[in-house]
């Protein structure tokens, strides 16, 4: 329908550069993939612009054949992002005020505050929550909007990276001809794509290794309190293969798919240029292996809540589809793990963990268009009524026999069309329909 929510997404990673176009129907019950691409990321290394020229022309090449596809032009992204350089900090605010009814300003006022204390000049906020809220000395409140209260309080949490580190990757898609209208988080995303509500309620680190970055996001009472990232993927393993074996990366690569895919027998793979034996490709994989379990106790650690994740470790991304790479992490860990693979949608097959951050991307930019389009209409629907109230006082002052219409007749008929107007409750059902 022309109505629809149609929106395209981008998640350029260190080895594959993704799109993911989607459709969500104007009610929020119906969501669609209409078009799924991969095609090869030159140009980019470790999540850093080396070669703009390079890159750019690798994401018009993707875009030319979506259009062609597609039969249609497309202007404007949604951009997900990672770097080792992402900063995740968190401060305390409070904000006094004659006694009166708490308002969704007040706690913007609150966030804008630790802002100005903390947020540095060349750093973008890519997301912010707010949690542990009081108002007064109440217990912690999960929505403290429409409490009486003379101060509110709470944490608040900011994601930043430098303007500097943002910009070059924001023009190098500029030039390959697409306006980047929203930035995500990486590891927020992928969670977005795989974490069900429970997860992150009662506590849990997603652990997303991709080509060149592994992401960690640390999720208690439903929000994100802690995220850091760290430039070891699966690409490094293929570095390492190739370096330590004298070979060959793109025989290094092939080496790493066959392992993943378990195709080998009699403890040799084989490629088309040689034979290796298995357990010495494992080995390589151990070393490497060891540096990412450091990262990610020592995120764990720092974060506070080592012992608050009541579901333990999901792990997802690329690299997770070797047990190799998996089984050595989860065992090393003092708590339960698991992959976690992205929710099916309808439209896209073959999902598998590599896909979590552009599905994710993707998810979470509908669901933003969806309740701003749905703010928009609560606004309409209340200026409408006021506009209703307004006329009849003006109806009330005629005489009766005067009126063209029975005032009863028409407050029927409006609360009638309010009460079929669901769409104030989808928003909160929505996700669960995208299978």
């Amino acid at each position: 329908m022309r109505d629809n929510i149609t929106k395209l997404a981008l998640d350029v990673g260190n080895g594959k550069i993704k799109f993911i176009l989607g459709e969500l129907s104007t009610e929020g019950l119906k969501l669609r993939v209409l078009d799924y691409l991969e095609v090869s990321s030159e140009g980019i290394k470790r999540s850093v612009v080396e070669d703009p020229e390079l890159l750019s022309a690798s994401i018009a090449k993707g875009l030319k054949e979506l259009e062609q596809r597609n039969g249609r032009e497309f202007e404007a992204v949604s951009l997900g992002v990672s770097s080792d350089r992402i900063i995740s900090k968190t401060d305390h605010g409070c904000i006094e005020f004659n006694e009166k009814e708490i308002t969704a300003q007040d706690m913007y006022n609150l966030i804008e505050l630790v802002k100005s204390n903390i947020l540095k000049e060349d750093e973008i906020v890519i997301e912010q929550e707010a949690y542990n809220v009081r108002v007064n000395s109440s217990g912690i409140l999960k929505n403290p909007i429409g409490q009486i209260g003379k101060s509110i309080q709470g944490d608040v949490h900011l994601i930043t990276i430098k303007k500097d580190q943002l910009d070059p990757l924001v023009e190098v898609i500029n030039n390959a001809g697409l306006e980047v209208e929203d930035v995500f988080l990486n590891a927020s995303a992928s969670a977005k794509s795989t974490l069900e509500y429970e997860d992150r309620q009662m506590g849990v680190a997603l652990i997303d290794i991709g080509e060149g970055v592994t992401d960690i996001a640390i999720y208690k009472n439903d929000k994100i309190i802690y995220t850091k990232s760290l430039s070891i993927g699966g690409m490094h393993f293929v570095n390492d293969i190739s370096y330590l074996l004298k070979i060959p990366k793109k025989e290094a690569k092939e080496i790493l798919e066959k392992l993943r895919g378990k195709q080998y027998s009699n403890g040799v793979i084989k490629t088309e240029n040689g034979e290796y034996n298995i357990d010495e490709i494992k080995e390589i994989i151990d070393a490497r292996t060891g540096d990412l379990i450091n990262f990610i106790s020592k995120t764990i650690e720092e974060s506070g809540f080592n012992g608050y994740l009541g579901k333990g470790l999901a792990f997802t991304g690329g690299a997770v589809s070797i047990d190799e790479i998996f089984s050595k992490v989860g065992s090393k860990m003092e708590c339960a793990v698991r992959k976690v693979t992205p929710f099916p949608l309808r439209g896209l097959e073959n999902v598998n963990p590599s896909m979590s951050t552009v599905i994710g991307i993707l998810l979470t930019k509908l669901e933003a268009e969806f309740k701003k389009r749905n703010e928009i209409r609560d606004e309409s629907l209340k200026n409408e009524v006021i506009a209703i109230e307004k006329e009849e006082e003006v109806f009330t002052e005629l005489p009766i026999n005067e009126t063209a219409f029975r005032q009863e007749d028409y407050e029927e008929e409006y609360e009638e069309e309010v009460a079929t107007d669901g769409t104030l409750n989808k928003i909160k059902k929505w996700i669960s329909n995208f299978i």
